[in-house]
């Protein structure tokens, strides 16, 4: 039975879609079928729920201040990585190549010839050297400023298709760090001609009515309001142009607001919506049950999804008591059952993990050697008697409740999750509970914030970094970017180690088949793990559904071409691989 939730997202597509007797539908739109749109929900609740608060905005730099509704695809990289390919799993893109000097202190980039803005300016050197100066100028507020900050002593436009780029220091990843899209990495290059004698804190990047956003990709803001934003295919795409790619068979592309996971669940059933964010097991198991249209990475099979880069852990506010404590950071991992929170809260759709990096086959060379120090770390041990001893030696005590107080205070552990952790968290709260631990956990809109500005005191998120070797997700960890309690901060696990500061710089200036990487990394090791800056959980999975109702050829396990990620950077190559169904 279809309720009201159907019936929004219907009259969404009809207001735009259809049309009377003469070619132009409502508002002006042009017609598209059906079969030639592809309607999807928004990523993010703090910014799509309800209405898209960035519906007049499109700046990609301020943190937690965009939806990955656009940005996010249409300023192409100078490279994509497919972490799901062991073989051709770098994609040259805007840059036909680079290389580096003898000391990785030095990289010359080669850009594509014939790469078009939007409005049809070239996309040259200087739009590159433009943005990385821009972001170095804007440190440390403005996505991967720091990095910029960091790393660029110096980039040069040498000419309009060569920039020289010289480092503080030597980085043979500089490149895959920073200019290769995978997953949700990568920085945005903006055009010069139109972000120059802009404040990048501040400029919306939004005008349509003068052609603002100038992007690179083969679609062009259509409409966007509070409800709902469209894209519609261009024409005059570079690339289609200069015979690299062909045009996307996609001609309309349809965002609506933030739905609830029922919502979501019943607009796949009703064919509504095309893809979404991925579901939990059980409501994606409904969905598969009642739509025989719909399928995911691994078919009808669990764990219904792909292994994504984004290994879930416990973190905290190291910069505030009683989290600063890495004892207690050590009770706290005793009491948890990893094994239980995948088989309770995900139906066995998943797995464990102890450390903070992805078992993506390209990192096992690096995380099998290890093995011996995650087992003396005893970080895996669910023991509630070790988490017992640990908080008596430190001066707490059980109070009437059962919960653990010292000087007449409980140990409060408030937990701030995103919307997509809600099954998993009540196993770990009760976990947590039979502890002794006063845990609950909060889910708003603005998780994000408070994490980022470390007024979440715990919390649980993702470990975004590695997918072929470990500097990505140990840099995460570095001090660099460890912020004040109130002050926003890209990554946020707020903790400081010199020691392992000073060995994560040096696998970044190694390279991935120098022998010298896998001491540095273990030596990093033995102090994450002794000092356990969070508490890994489980590996993540993205549990994404693919409606083949009208449009076909989405990557699976079988043809891995890209991960199916709407919000993530490669969502363009999904875009140009998916093919409408034949009537």
């Amino acid at each position: 039975m279809r309720n009201s939730g159907f019936h929004v997202v219907l009259s969404v597509w009809w207001m735009i879609s259809a049309c009377g007797s003469g070619p132009e539908g409502a508002g002006g739109l042009s017609h598209v079928p059906r079969n030639r749109t592809l309607i999807l929900d928004c990523e993010s609740e703090s910014i799509c729920g309800g209405q898209m608060a960035d519906y007049d905005r499109f700046n990609p730099y301020l943190p937690n201040s965009s939806s990955r509704t656009g940005w996010n695809f249409l300023y192409e990289p100078l490279y994509f990585y497919n972490a799901y390919r062991e073989e051709d799993n770098l994609i040259p893109w805007i840059a036909e190549g680079h290389e580096f000097n003898e000391d990785f202190t030095e990289v010359t980039v080669t850009i594509r010839d014939g790469v078009k803005w939007s409005d049809g300016e070239r996309w040259t050197a200087a739009d590159m050297v433009f943005t990385m100066e821009m972001l170095k100028a804007n440190a440390p507020e403005l996505t991967f400023s720091t990095d910029m900050q960091t790393w660029v002593r110096e980039a040069v436009a040498v000419d309009d298709l060569t920039v020289r780029i010289t480092l503080n220091a030597p980085n043979p990843r500089f490149i895959f760090t920073y200019f290769t899209h995978n997953f949700d990495n990568g920085v945005v290059i903006v055009p010069k001609h139109i972000w120059e004698g802009k404040d990048p804190k501040t400029f919306a990047n939004f005008d349509p009515a003068n052609g603002l956003p100038v992007i690179t990709g083969p679609y062009e803001m259509a409409m966007s309001t509070p409800q709902q934003k469209v894209w519609d295919r261009r024409q005059d795409w570079w690339a289609k142009e200069t015979g690299f790619r062909d045009l996307p068979a996609v001609q309309r592309i349809i965002y609506l607001t933030w739905m609830e996971e029922t919502k979501r669940v019943q607009s796949l059933i009703a064919n509504d919506i095309d893809t979404c964010l991925d579901l939990r097991p059980p409501n994606i198991e409904a969905v598969l049950d009642a739509n025989p249209k719909v399928t995911t990475w691994t078919g009808r099979e669990l764990p219904y999804g792909y292994l994504d880069w984004w290994p879930i852990s416990l973190g905290f506010n190291i910069l505030e008591e009683p989290f600063s404590d890495v004892e207690i950071r050590r009770a706290i991992s005793h009491a948890i059952d990893r094994e239980q929170l995948v088989k309770v809260g995900w139906n066995n759709a998943g797995s464990p993990t102890l450390l903070p990096l992805p078992n993506f086959p390209p990192l096992a060379r690096w995380s099998d050697p290890i093995q011996d120090l995650v087992q003396a770390s005893e970080v895996g041990r669910y023991d509630l008697e070790e988490t017992s001893r640990i908080m008596t030696r430190k001066g707490w005590r059980r109070d009437e409740a059962g919960f653990w107080s010292r000087k007449g205070e409980r140990l409060k552990m408030l937990i701030d999750i995103y919307t997509i952790f809600q099954d998993l968290t009540p196993v770990l709260i009760a976990q947590l509970q039979k502890a002794g631990f006063d845990a609950n956990f909060r889910k708003t809109p603005d998780a994000y914030t408070r994490m980022s500005q470390g007024l979440a005191k715990a919390y649980l998120s993702g470990n975004g970094g590695s997918v072929r070797d470990p500097y990505f997700t140990l840099r995460l960890y570095h001090s660099r970017f460890l912020q004040p309690t109130g002050t926003a901060t890209q990554n946020f696990w707020r903790w400081k180690n010199e020691e392992f500061d000073a060995l994560v710089d040096r696998m970044g200036e190694t390279a991935t088949d120098d022998p010298e990487l896998a001491r540095l990394f273990r030596q990093a090791m033995e102090i994450w793990l002794r000092e356990l800056p969070s508490i890994p959980l489980v590996q993540w999975y993205h549990r994404i559904p693919h409606n083949e109702t009208y449009w076909t050829n989405w990557p699976n396990a079988r043809n891995p071409y890209i991960n199916s990620a709407y919000w993530h950077r490669t969502w363009l190559l999904v875009l140009l691989g998916l093919q409408p169904v034949q009537p």
